[in-house]
């Protein structure tokens, strides 16, 4: 049994604190038996060897991989006729909590309509965020589907993978690159004083991740990402920018400032850094492989969004090229507490003092098939919760020619009706967006 890495350590402290899950919801059209997706699920657990695991601990310290005696990923069906009834269940699964000890994946199947020639069933895949990010989640999701559809042939057992913290590249490690890169962004932090979503008082452990949902369809999708292009920026800098702009509006209308005003808002960007580390993991390995870049995004009348697009794009940039990220990963040996005693009043403290509280966690284009056998397959989704750091996650995929953002956000810090707000703040300034032309002919 080997001991969770420093970055595994802190999800499982965060989780204790409340519950460190990503869901993904996938629409499967067409009849699904429940053995398919009991013998699915079983091909992932013996392919996966996390999957197969559990975490035991010293009464809350030194928490640790051990066996499962019989893993398996609980399948739990539901018949409905209520077409969004998968949107309640994706927020309670967020809500739920695992028994760490006992495993950490489960698997939710709404069924809709059985038996009638509509019938579909919406697939919700739990995990938790202490194995898995995004995109460990999408290659299980899509695994999942593929190996019901062939009657639950799986693919090869894997060797154990180690944690992403020990492959980090030698020369991003090391006590004092960590602490110049956290004493970087503190400085900045100081020099920009950045504005923070606001949002109410509520003790870490109260908090449970709920989601707005928003779509851009195919006409919209196709649209931003063609003027991007023109004018040279990133989709995720447009919606780093976008956020940006609702997190400095809620900023400012909390403390009476007039809208006319322009600042700084500080948003978080998970970076996906399995090509950086050595060996390289598969694309489709389970693990935590997204460490987060803050930048500080300007807002405001006298900023374009392609402006503020340029400049979350050549900060991203740059926090990558100089290893940032690696060396914040590489340096939680460091800063991570040993229990979950310490580790509550650490994440207090950071949810306090951390310059940001609001993430956009863009898979960008995700490839996930539009058909598997006779079936079709639509509506991806993808929802995380929020640790400490953040009180808002904006999670973004691009499938089946639309984007959908899922804007998961931590009651009761945040209402429903202020999440539902916000959301539609993004889409506005995103409808809105200056004509790339115009912007060219600036010289914007």
């Amino acid at each position: 049994m080997r001991a969770l890495s420093p970055s595994e350590r802190w999800f499982w402290i965060i989780d204790r604190l409340s519950p460190a899950n990503c869901g993904a919801r996938i629409r499967v059209h067409g009849p699904i038996p429940a053995a398919r997706l009991e013998s699915a699920a079983a091909a992932l657990v013996a392919e996966y060897p996390l999957l197969r695991m559990g975490i035991a601990d010293d009464a809350g310290s030194h928490p640790r991989w051990r066996p499962l005696t019989r893993p398996r990923i609980p399948v739990r069906r539901i018949e409905s006729r209520d077409a969004e009834a998968w949107v309640r269940e994706l927020d309670a699964e967020l809500a739920e909590p695992f028994d760490t000890a006992a495993g950490l994946a489960r698997i939710t199947d709404i069924a809709v309509g059985v038996g009638t020639d509509g019938e579909f069933h919406d697939i919700v895949l739990t995990i938790s965020h202490i194995v898995a990010d995004g995109r460990s989640l999408m290659a299980l999701l899509r695994k999942l589907i593929g190996y019901a559809e062939s009657g639950g042939a799986g693919g090869p057992e894997r060797p154990p993978a180690p944690a992403a913290d020990d492959l980090i590249p030698p020369a991003a490690r090391g006590l004092w690159r960590w602490l110049h890169t956290t004493a970087a962004d503190q400085v900045t932090a100081l020099v920009q004083r950045p504005h923070r979503l606001p949002v109410v008082a509520a003790p870490i452990t109260d908090r449970r991740t709920r989601v707005v949902h928003r779509v851009l369809d195919r006409e919209t999708s196709a649209a931003l990402v063609t003027d991007c292009r023109r004018i040279g920026v990133t989709v995720h800098g447009v919606l780093a920018a976008a956020v940006a702009a609702a997190v400095g509006g809620a900023a400012l209308e909390q403390i009476g400032a007039r809208r006319a005003a322009t600042g700084v808002a500080a948003v978080g960007s998970p970076v996906d850094f399995r090509a950086a580390l050595r060996p390289a993991p598969d694309a489709d390995e389970v693990g935590v492989y997204a460490p987060v870049l803050v930048g500080f995004v300007p807002f405001g009348p006298g900023v374009s969004l392609w402006e503020a697009a340029r400049s979350a794009k050549r900060q991203l940039e740059r926090g990558v090229r100089q290893g940032r990220h690696l060396a914040t990963v590489a340096g939680m040996r460091f800063g991570t507490p040993r229990g979950l005693e310490s580790g509550g009043r650490l994440a207090e403290m950071v949810d306090r003092r951390a310059p940001w509280n609001v993430s956009v966690t863009n898979l960008g284009r995700v490839e996930f098939p539009e058909r598997a056998g006779a079936w079709r397959l639509s509506g991806l989704r993808l929802a995380a919760t929020n640790s400490c750091v953040s009180v808002l996650t904006v999670a973004i995929t691009t499938a089946h020619e639309e984007t959908h953002l899922g804007f998961c956000y931590a009651d009761p810090v945040l209402s429903r009706v202020r999440a539902e707000a916000f959301a539609d703040a993004v889409l506005t300034v995103l409808a809105r967006r200056p004509d790339p032309s115009v912007a060219l002919q600036a010289g914007a």
